[in-house]
């Protein structure tokens, strides 16, 4: 099972003091004592409190569960949490990770590793036996794990078979252990018959508990002998009994006159035994059950079907007694067909509900919000706290009979269709979702002082989400003094899923102020308004969801200067929102395809800029970057935004032959190899040219002078910036840039910075984080060289 804090990853850290700076400590160790006092475990594992690998917050929450490991035993810390009916526990021990990996991760057992008791050797968990029931090692099945994190792209290719464990150094442990252990198990009773210790001094509350436990162990171990793979209904004889022997002992616990806490850890635990015994039961009785509905997405006061469809695919017979459809409150669920039903093998049943959605449904949208000012969550819904999503609004409960013994099973109802890009079944929960789905672009509009009383184009997109059509009223809400053409437009919808954009020119007074204004987007349907609009979030291995946004778009208005004629050409790299910002200055922007790259006249353009991670992305940029140079030698201006360390090296992008270290981004991002990805030398010449020591930085093949990317950044958003060439005219002319403009930043200051190892490029600013893990004042966030009559410059900026 997986749960989650509130804790938000504000970006890189290289401080821990940062991060619970930024989390607020207490609310997020609040959190880890809530998920250690549900689940209740014996063994806590943790991240190396100390470690330097990847950002500082993994560290953070080593020390989070670490304390927790205490705090969820004390009544006196989080009392609230009790209020609500959890109750205090100590875990047995908690360890951190102390190395591991391929080859037994025998270099993590030298060193005695200090805990809060005592000194004690690491424990080694082999990781590299072969399972067969894998047909690999756990370390292998843990590279393919690995290698299914898309959004860091780590470990792609698979592990060999071979010795390999992970270690781990207790902590903490309670009672104290001061031997050495052979197993992160070691002391730990994983038997049924544990339960008893909970009823330590009050058996005689429940006198059958004792014969009770011993016989649900021996019905488990009997359902285990007698497995067979190719007939597991030949375990129902045991599983039965064993689940009404659970059954009749939680009858009598919660009967009994055991202490209020003693009654509490029975039931609780002796429920999710049963649990088990039913989910055991359901495999071996070869039961499956598909909810389906006829509608992915739908709007509040709208009736869909539900179709409960369950087969029975195991040899022996059983019954479907009934099949109940569970919707939140206002919603109405109502039986139009279905009955209890006897199958034998192969037979089903079918039950199916007709639902009509409340009139006052929640969107079907993350239960967690940003909160403004601080780097955690809000909580919208307190009971789902900890959860990865909310539970699924509509769900059925099937309750059946096999081998004689009533179960229940329940599952949620889900929309199939056919998936995109590779084909195949994909599917969704139902999702609630507005009638009208408005969304305002841009997002945030760009208004040069100098431009009061010029219009601008601002477009409203609405999708008709309802099953059917109507005309819609669509309007803009601007400030005061502010007109708005035309005052409100009227579009015609005819059918579910249609999209229509409507345009607006809005003209902002002629003298204007520095600042914030808004740009509001309504759409009026049948009496009611929307404001607001969802994204949809849908990649091929993860389920659909929907991100919501208003329908709103922020103006910053300032004073900014553009040189006369400024003509920009723009490569995308891996996508991001700066063509719309240059364009929204008002500079003339032509998005640049691989052809215009190859062959086409760069000459027109003043300046052309490389998107972010260019050289990763576009083959084009690679083969083709000596005529970028040359057209930056002619005269032109060529602007390089960041990329990674994959630059350095002829063929960077496709065939994933960036170099880079450690085990991927994560290690990336930690301290680099000396020489790989560090400073460079003291060059003399230049404007101000500064060594950054620790041997030279690498040379990036697509780089005009020699020099490259360096994994070096500025986490700290705030950090003071340093420029190191008073009057350089990058940062005067035709804008002079100052300490305001690097005020509000909302992650970093930059990173990928260029380790510069000439005296023809010119380092501009410099910064620096004030924490030890990241020592040293960084150059190469702006680099510029003369090449021929025009610049190069790289921007490693946030």
């Amino acid at each position: 099972d997986q749960y989650h804090t509130r804790a938000y990853e504000f970006g890189y850290s290289f401080s821990v003091e940062e991060t619970f700076e930024k989390w607020g400590k207490e609310e997020i160790l609040r959190d880890v004592v809530r998920v250690v006092r549900m689940v209740r475990p014996d063994v806590i594992l943790t991240m190396n409190r100390d470690g330097t690998a990847g950002g500082q917050h993994h560290m953070a929450s080593a020390r989070l569960g670490q304390e927790a490991f205490r705090a969820a035993a004390d009544p006196a810390r989080f009392p609230e949490q009790l209020k609500e009916g959890l109750r205090p526990w100590q875990a047995r021990k908690v360890y951190q990770a102390a190395g591991g990996g391929p080859g037994g991760g025998r270099a993590g057992l030298g060193p005695v590793v200090a805990t809060s008791s005592t000194a004690l050797t690491p424990v080694r968990v082999p990781t590299g036996d072969y399972d067969p029931l894998l047909a690999m090692s756990w370390a292998q099945f843990g590279q393919l794990a690995r290698a299914y994190h898309q959004c860091q792209g780590t470990g792609q290719l698979e592990a060999f078979p071979g010795d390999a464990a992970g270690v781990y150094a207790l902590y903490d442990s309670e009672p104290k252990i001061v031997a050495p252990e052979r197993d992160i198990l070691d002391g730990i009773d994983t038997s049924i018959r544990r339960l008893a210790r909970f009823a330590a001094d009050e058996e005689s509350a429940v006198p059958s508990m004792a014969a009770d436990l011993a016989a649900i162990e021996g019905a488990a171990m009997d359902a285990r002998d007698s497995f067979d793979a190719r007939a597991p209904h030949k375990t129902l004889g045991y599983l039965a009994p064993g689940l009404t022997r659970v059954r009749q002992l939680r009858a009598a616990v919660a009967s009994s006159t055991l202490s209020p806490n003693a009654k509490a850890e029975l039931v609780w635990r002796l429920d999710r035994k049963a649990q088990d015994f039913m989910k055991a039961l359901q495999l071996a009785q070869g039961l499956v059950v598909h909810v389906t509905t006829d509608d992915g997405n739908v709007v509040r006061g709208q009736t869909f079907t539900v179709t409960a469809r369950m087969f029975n695919t195991g040899p022996e017979p059983m019954r479907i007694d009934a099949a109940a459809l569970n919707v939140p409150p206002g919603w109405a669920a109502s039986l139009g067909s279905g009955e209890p039903a006897s199958l034998s093998y192969n037979q089903s049943a079918t039950y199916v509900y007709n639902v009509t959605v409340g009139d006052n449904a929640r969107y079907s949208q993350p239960y967690w919000k940003l909160r403004p000012g601080v780097d955690r969550y809000d909580i919208a819904i307190p009971e789902h706290q900890t959860l990865p999503w909310s539970p699924p609004d509509v769900t059925a409960t099937v309750n059946y009979t096999s081998a004689g013994v009533p179960a229940t099973l329940s599952t949620p109802a889900y929309y199939r269709y056919d998936g995109p890009w590779v084909g195949g079944e994909k599917q969704k929960v139902v999702n609630v979702v507005p009638a009208l789905s408005v969304k305002l672009t841009p997002d945030v509009a760009v208004v040069p002082l100098a431009s009061g009383g010029q219009k601008r184009e601002f477009r409203v997109t609405v999708a008709n989400n309802a099953k059917t059509g109507a005309a819609v009223d669509v309007r803009l809400e601007a400030p005061s003094g502010w007109t708005v053409t035309p005052p409100f437009t009227t579009i015609t919808f005819s059918v579910e899923e249609e999209e229509v954009t409507a345009q607006f020119f809005v003209t902002p007074p002629a003298r204007l102020q520095p600042g914030p204004a808004e740009i509001k987007a309504v759409a009026r349907r049948d009496g009611q308004e929307f404001r607001e609009g969802y994204q949809v979030i849908a990649y091929n291995h993860i389920q659909e969801r929907h991100l919501f946004h208003p329908a709103t778009s922020v103006v910053k208005i300032f004073d900014v200067s553009l040189p006369p004629n400024l003509q920009i050409g723009y490569v995308m790299g891996t996508g991001d929102e700066v063509p719309q910002a240059i364009r929204q200055l008002g500079a003339r922007l032509t998005m640049l395809d691989p052809d215009e790259v190859a062959f086409g006249d760069l000459s027109r353009f003043s300046t052309i800029v490389l998107g972010i991670r260019a050289y990763e992305k576009r083959a084009d940029v690679r083969a083709y970057n000596q005529r970028l140079l040359d057209f930056a030698r002619s005269g032109g201006h060529l602007v390089v935004q960041y990329n990674k360390v994959a630059m350095n090296q002829l063929g960077a992008g496709a065939a994933g032959g960036g170099r880079g270290f450690g085990f991927g981004s994560e290690m990336l991002f930690g301290s680099p190899p000396a020489g790989v990805a560090g400073a460079g030398a003291a060059v003399p010449g230049g404007r101000g040219r500064v060594g950054r020591g620790g041997g030279p930085p690498p040379s990036s093949p697509y780089a005009p002078f020699p020099g490259g990317v360096t994994s070096n950044r500025v986490s700290v958003e705030e950090a003071p910036i340093r420029e190191i060439e008073a009057g350089a005219v990058e940062l005067t002319t035709p804008n002079h840039i100052t300490a305001a403009d690097f005020q509000g930043w909302v992650q970093e200051r930059g990173l990928y910075f260029f380790g510069a190892n000439d005296p023809r490029y010119t380092d501009l600013l410099a910064s620096s984080d004030p924490y030890p893990n990241n020592p040293g004042e960084k150059k190469g966030l702006l680099t510029v060289a003369q090449l021929g009559k025009g610049t190069w410059t790289y921007v490693g900026l946030g």
